[in-house]
């Protein structure tokens, strides 16, 4: 029978026998080996950044000697003793693991870890997890769209985002239906990954955003998506065998026949079709024509593939998203009618930098900044109403200033609403304002989302006012 324990990482053993490798019968070999050949570098900086996985458990058996031998996990278990000691690195590799271990505060020095009675035991087990699926008995990956879905959770770009929310709006619409979307993703991200593809359907934004915006009606542009899904369904004209010349070919095939969009209108969000009965658009266009079938020289036809929003016909009557009243597109994480008066002086010029410096174009900079004055802000909070200054890690402060936050029995609903926001902030390691998520865009280990930073921002705005009033 196993059993859980919790073990020092310097106490366990690297397998001998790992099915990795052929035998190798000193650890330092062994290390050499898994450094060289299974990436254990790449796992070693995502476990400094984020720590061990607690979906994972480590195995272990006893050796005839008593030692704790992995029997699963050893690039994790190599990972973590390079961590703990960088001496245990080739000569070369020291100076990496140092520099991983000297920055980062969630290197566990103890894991938990599963110990077997015998191999024969652990074998049953690490046969489900190693050789495939099989028939559902072992871990089923994830298709494309299903990656597409978990990454858009954890505002991690991806190349099918706008493939996958167009997909899931002509099922919505009943152009398709659930059981034919499991095989047109990755075509479709393909043929909308083009510039001239966007700016025929009349798409604004870029591959890799799942908010889609259009600059045509709802009804000239359902026109055109039932027409490509019919095709990707079809698997004849349009298929996953392509390149550039033929999803252009495509795109003007859908002009002459009058499939695509020839009047453009304001800019709005592909979502607001699913409200509209009609099917139209607010703010008509006036004469704005679709791409022109008969000439190459579009800038947008000699770009192959894209992550650039397409920028549609221009003329008059066409807008872009400056009239737009959605909090995503406002250009600093601070949105304009945020007013409190800030009492101390450094917090109030980090608070100042935040307000000027246009997150669009730097979200890292403004993560930085952000972080900088949350820290501050629950340090100078809890201090202010405690009277004592704790020095412990950002996400244990912010359970303690969450706690005395909950004490004050006359919050408003707003304020109770934005501390639920912030206890997903303090609780959901990769929400994006987590201090997990911030450290990490620290060291380029994720980069920033600038519509997740303002939409969480906004979630924890009140409760933001409410600490500031007290501090």
């Amino acid at each position: 029978m196993s059993s859980n324990m919790l073990l020092n990482v310097l106490d366990i053993y690297l397998d001998s026998e790992n099915p990795r490798h052929n035998p190798i019968y000193d650890q330092p070999s062994i290390i050499e080996h898994l450094l060289k050949d299974e990436r254990v570098k790449n796992l070693a900086r995502h476990i400094a950044t984020h720590g061990v996985n607690p979906l994972d458990s480590i195995g272990v058996i006893k050796d005839e000697e008593g030692n704790y031998v992995v029997v699963e996990g050893n690039r994790r278990l190599c990972s973590l003793l390079l961590l703990n000691d960088p001496e245990k690195a080739p000569s070369g590799e020291v100076p990496y693991f140092k520099r991983l271990s000297e920055s980062s505060a969630s290197i566990p020095v103890s894991i938990n870890c599963v110990l077997f009675d015998n191999l024969e035991e652990a074998n049953v087990w690490m046969g489900v997890r190693h050789n495939g699926e099989q028939d559902g008995i072992g871990i089923r990956n994830w298709d494309s769209k299903q990656k597409t879905r978990h990454n858009g959770r954890v505002n991690k770009r991806d190349q099918n985002a706008l493939a996958l929310a167009l997909i899931e709006y002509a099922v919505k619409k009943n152009i398709l239906h659930h059981d034919q979307t499991d095989r047109i993703i990755t075509t479709a991200a393909r043929y909308v990954g083009n510039p001239f593809i966007r700016e025929t359907f009349g798409i604004v934004s870029p591959r890799s955003e799942s908010d889609v915006k259009i600059n045509v009606s709802c009804s000239d542009f359902d026109k055109v998506l039932e027409r490509f899904c019919a095709d990707l369904v079809e698997n004849t004209v349009v298929h996953s065998r392509t390149n550039k010349d033929d999803w252009i070919a495509y795109g003007r095939l859908l002009i002459e026949q009058s499939m695509a969009p020839k009047q453009r209108v304001k800019t709005h969000l592909l979502e607001s079709c699913l409200l509209n009965n009609n099917s139209t658009s607010a703010g008509a266009g006036t004469g704005n024509t679709a791409p022109n079938s008969g000439s190459d020289n579009s800038s947008s036809t000699g770009n192959g593939e894209s992550d650039k929003g397409s920028a549609g016909a221009s003329g008059n009557g066409t807008t872009g998203d400056s009239n737009t009243r959605n909090p995503d597109n406002r250009k600093f994480i601070v949105p304009h009618d945020f007013k409190v008066a800030i009492n101390n002086k450094i917090l109030r010029r980090v608070f100042e930098e935040m307000k000027t410096i246009e997150i669009d174009d730097k979200p890292l900079a403004v993560s930085q900044i952000t972080r900088a004055f949350l820290e501050n802000l629950y340090v100078l909070y809890f201090e202010a109403v405690t009277g004592s200054y704790q020095q412990v890690q950002t996400h244990i402060l912010m359970d303690k200033v969450i706690k005395e936050i909950e004490l004050d029995s006359n919050l408003s609903k707003s304020e109770k609403n934005a501390v639920a926001g912030l206890k997903r902030v303090q609780s959901n390691e990769m929400n994006a304002l987590s201090p997990k998520t911030l450290g990490a865009n620290a060291h380029a280990g994720i980069y920033p989302d600038p519509k997740q930073l303002k939409r969480e921002f906004d979630n924890i705005s009140e409760i933001i006012k409410y600490m500031l009033k007290r501090v």
